[in-house]
């Protein structure tokens, strides 16, 4: 028998165990590569919105217009409201009590002259009650969603910043600043505190925010009893 003779270095074996590891090694195909990139931008883009800033505090919207307005202050007391330019009349009607208070309100210095029923050539002037601020709120808040009063679309604001809340606040207000409605969570618990039902934008006649001829004016704190207490409001589902 004729041997024949090899010329060169034999071929190297693979070692054992890197065979084995390399059958065992999962296969990456080059379709299944996009995907992982798709999931990875996801995650990472989820992770962003998660930790994503709090919105800052904004001032809330402050009436562009001049309107007239019907509202309801705690679902018992009934308010007519007439607003031109910084100021605003109120007519403020309560089962309670005969008769219809005026208010005369200055926006700008958070004032308000009452004339009572009883005494119609005295006019008292006190500051706005927490109460009664809620229809024209100032101070600053945070966006938290939309909806609709009366058949106006509307802003939710959660209320940050605003004078003598009786606590915290979501008001419903349009884009041209108008307060449509103010929910306060009181003891853990929201309550409607102003809510209007209908509303008119237009000019207003200046003569609705004059007092009446040979009204005198005496100031006095809390208004001197006059106004009447619009309550809580009734207590809104959670």
């Amino acid at each position: 028998m004729k041997l024949v003779k090899r010329h060169g270095p034999f071929p190297a074996r693979p070692h054992p165990r890197s065979a084995i590891r390399d059958r065992l090694a999962p296969r990456v195909s080059a379709a299944a590569t996009p995907w992982a990139m798709t999931w990875a931008m996801s995650l990472a883009l989820a992770g962003l919105v998660a930790g994503k800033t709090p919105a800052a505090a904004e001032p809330l919207p402050m009436p562009s217009v001049d309107f007239a307005l019907k509202a309801k202050l705690g679902g018992r007391v009934q308010v007519d409201m007439s607003r031109q330019g910084n100021r605003m009349r109120m007519e403020i009607s309560n089962p309670a009590v005969p008769g219809t208070l005026l208010g005369f309100l200055n926006i700008d210095t958070r004032k308000v002259v009452l004339v009572s029923p009883s005494l119609p050539k005295m006019g008292v002037e006190t500051d706005l009650p927490a109460d009664f601020q809620i229809a024209s709120l100032a101070g600053e808040g945070t966006r938290a969603g939309t909806s609709e009063v009366a058949g106006e679309p509307c802003t939710l604001w959660q209320v940050e910043k605003a004078a003598q809340l009786a606590g915290p606040t979501t008001a419903c207000i349009t884009e041209d600043g108008i307060v449509l409605r103010t929910v306060v969570e009181i003891q853990g618990k929201p309550h409607l505190t102003f809510e209007v039902v209908s509303l008119t934008r237009g000019p207003q006649d200046p003569d609705l925010f004059r007092l009446p001829p040979g009204t005198r004016t005496l100031k006095m704190p809390n208004g001197g009893g006059l106004l009447p207490k619009p309550g809580t409001g009734p207590a809104l589902a959670p």
